[in-house]
């Protein structure tokens, strides 16, 4: 049970933003308690609805039935249905509506305003929001690496193993390249097997298991294994393991294709994330 309060904990600490939301929750639960003094109407739209998602969200036996067979990686999404942005707009409209005089009405706005603003995070950032290289607003690196794949293929689609920085992209923009592990490796959407999993904490880090990878690729025939050099430290020539170098992107992003007298097939066979 400590375990699953844990996992509940985590979730959440994931949906404020750790320490960065924490104000912004101070404000909604002062306003959720004042709710509930203002009358039976307010308290039926806005308390209980409010503290029915929060009690179901916190609850450890829920989360460890449902949170982590069906929602696993994205259980703390459940707190979409608090309605933090609708009681703060509410009470704070409440309350300055009591206010007798205009200025004074104005002042408590702009506090209330400025207490919100001050304890969020800019979302108008270069972090979040970066003029766009391409018509598919992706990165220009991943239509290279994907049309290389799609000019190459041998069959209607294969299997590559890509860096972490790739996984949410490659998808996006062709069909053709099946991922041995995509979103699913952050925990999203379902869990992912051994050989997956081993893989992908191999890529993870800056100096990987390249036999690892390799054997486990040649195993499920993951075609292309495709390395990012300002990361990964690893040797330019791998056809001790089984695979060529035969393209890089960029400068930067190295792709390996496996000898087809290596491919050895698994009790799983090839990868089809």
């Amino acid at each position: 049970m400590i375990t699953y309060c844990y996992g509940v904990w985590n979730e959440f600490l994931n949906f404020i933003g750790r320490k960065a939301g924490l104000a912004h929750w101070i404000l909604f639960f002062v306003a959720l308690v004042l709710c509930f003094f203002m009358g039976k109407e307010v308290r039926k739209k806005f308390f209980y609805p409010a503290l029915l998602a929060i009690l179901f969200f916190f609850n450890p036996l829920f989360y460890a039935v449902v949170g982590t067979r069906f929602l696993s990686g994205i259980y703390w999404r459940l707190m979409w249905m608090v309605p933090i942005s609708f009681v703060l707009a509410y009470v704070l409209a409440e309350l300055t509506g009591r206010l007798k005089k205009n200025i004074v009405r104005a002042v408590a706005v702009v506090l209330a305003c400025a207490c919100i603003a001050v304890t969020g995070k800019q979302m108008f950032t270069a972090e979040t929001y970066t003029e766009k290289q391409n018509e598919y607003e992706l990165p220009n690196a991943v239509i290279e690496i994907c049309d290389y794949i799609q000019i190459n293929l041998m069959s209607w689609k294969e299997t590559a193993v890509v860096p972490n920085d790739l996984l949410c992209y490659i998808r996006q923009y062709s069909s053709s390249v099946g991922l041995f592990y995509g979103r699913n490796a952050g925990g999203f959407i379902s869990n992912m097997g051994e050989d997956e999993t081993a893989v992908y904490e191999e890529m993870s880090k800056e100096k990987p298991d390249i036999k690892v990878i390799t054997d486990i690729g040649k195993k499920r025939y993951c075609k292309y294994l495709i390395f990012d050099n300002t990361f990964h430290q690893i040797p330019e020539d791998l056809t001790e393991y089984g695979y060529e170098k035969v393209h890089v992107v960029e400068d930067r992003y190295v792709i390996y294709r496996i000898f087809e007298e290596e491919r050895v097939w698994g009790s799983d066979g090839p990868g089809t994330e």
